[in-house]
């Protein structure tokens, strides 16, 4: 055995023996109690951060279901829910472009959904095209384009909140379910799936001549949307710099990475989303410290007879803050497997119940548990405060 690994061994387990863990070990009903409270506390870190990634990605399914390589949009886009106008004739002009393969203007907009069983009225997304361009990626819309030529067809999305209405339920017994729309007959002639967003609880989706006919106060020569798929082999930021150069300042091209990124940046940094995320996983590792700092003091106060006899035979203080310091990783490595099972069982609920998209990556968990391994380690150096500061001679 090496000199490195026989001080690691030392440090670890003095004289053979595993002071740490039989210290926490002692007390069995304080030891659960440690656990967990930093069980809860990373559980809680970690359901944040599951909420946080669902957010993120609920906000962009309208994006990701879309295709293109570029997008046009007002400059004065805020949100997919929330988009301004602009006119169609700049969507016109990128199609002229050798390297532009298709064009597409997208009409983007709230209608009122009545629930054809409770009858109550609600608001819902709509997305409106022209079924000769579906903007939408191949196998989204499922070959059901062509049901949208008839002005009043319309799909709905069979993931949206219950309170719309058992949609697919009645579409069983009634392929061609007449439903209420803007208080004007429409026909739900298909189903697809997307998912409720932070914008919309339930999602449609239309031609653009039944988008007039439901809304007629919005003008015909104004698109929310233009989705430019370019051809094959084409620069997308070469072509992206050729329109910012030709089009006027009343239109705003980005990239399929920037339409998505500024979505998410839009939740997060314009509304509470990212405060309470944050906040919430503070929180989360403020009561993780907390319970090891209780747990730790305790235990030291416990046993400050034995720690001040020690130091009165010459050990240093560097020796109690180590085997503290032991007790707070070892705390936390008991912590961590509950934990990571629990997260998995509220974020499993979270999908399966509610549709909400929650799930954490294998960095963030080493990030989570890194922070609550160094806060509880800092917890641990100020338990031993009263230890450090001790005279062997008072303590007697």
């Amino acid at each position: 055995m090496t000199k490195q690994l026989r001080t690691l061994r030392n440090l670890i387990a003095p004289v053979g023996i595993p002071l740490a863990w039989k210290q926490l070990a002692s007390d069995r009903k304080r030891l659960v109690t440690a656990i967990v409270g930093v069980t809860f506390g990373i559980v809680l870190m970690l359901f944040q951060l599951g909420l946080y990634n669902a957010i993120n990605l609920m906000v962009i399914l309208p994006h990701q279901q879309l295709k293109g390589d570029l997008y046009l949009v007002s400059p004065d886009w805020d949100f997919f829910g929330s988009s301004r106008t602009f006119t169609r004739r700049r969507v016109q002009q990128i199609a002229a472009l050798p390297e532009v393969q298709s064009a597409t203007p997208v009409y983007i907009g709230y209608v009122l959904w009545t629930n054809p069983v409770s009858h109550k009225s609600k608001g819902a997304l709509c997305i409106a095209f022209n079924p000769e361009e579906s903007p939408f990626l191949p196998g989204v819309l499922r070959h059901q384009t062509e049901l949208l030529r008839h002005p009043e067809a319309i799909l709905f999305d069979r993931l949206s909140q219950s309170d719309y209405g058992p949609i697919e339920k009645l579409m069983a017994a009634n392929p061609e379910l007449e439903v209420d729309v803007e208080h004007k007959r429409a026909v739900v002639r298909g189903l697809y799936s997307m998912g409720p967003t932070l914008s919309a609880s339930a999602n449609l989706i239309m031609s653009d001549e039944a988008w007039f006919r439901y809304r007629p106060d919005m003008p015909r020569n104004m698109a929310n949307l233009g989705v430019i798929t370019l051809r094959p082999g084409a620069d997308v930021e070469a072509v992206a710099a050729r329109v910012r150069d030709t089009l006027p300042n009343d239109v705003r091209v980005v990239t399929r990475h920037d339409f998505a990124a500024a979505e998410q940046a839009y939740w997060n940094k314009r509304t509470p989303v990212g405060f309470v995320v944050g906040a919430g996983m503070l929180v989360g590792m403020l009561v993780g410290a907390i319970v090891v700092y209780q747990i730790l003091y305790s235990d030291v106060n416990d046993h400050l007879r034995e720690y001040a006899t020690l130091k009165a035979m010459g050990i240093a203080d560097s020796f109690f803050v180590l085997l503290v310091l032991q007790e707070a990783l070892i705390l936390v490595a008991l912590g961590t497997l509950p934990a990571l099972g629990l997260t998995e069982l509220v974020n499993s609920f979270a999908r399966n119940s509610v549709n909400l998209p929650a799930y954490i990556e294998p960095k963030q968990v080493i990030t989570v548990l890194g922070g609550v391994a160094l806060t509880s380690l800092m917890a641990g150096y100020l338990a031993t405060r009263r230890l450090r500061a001790a005279d062997p001679a008072s303590v007697f």
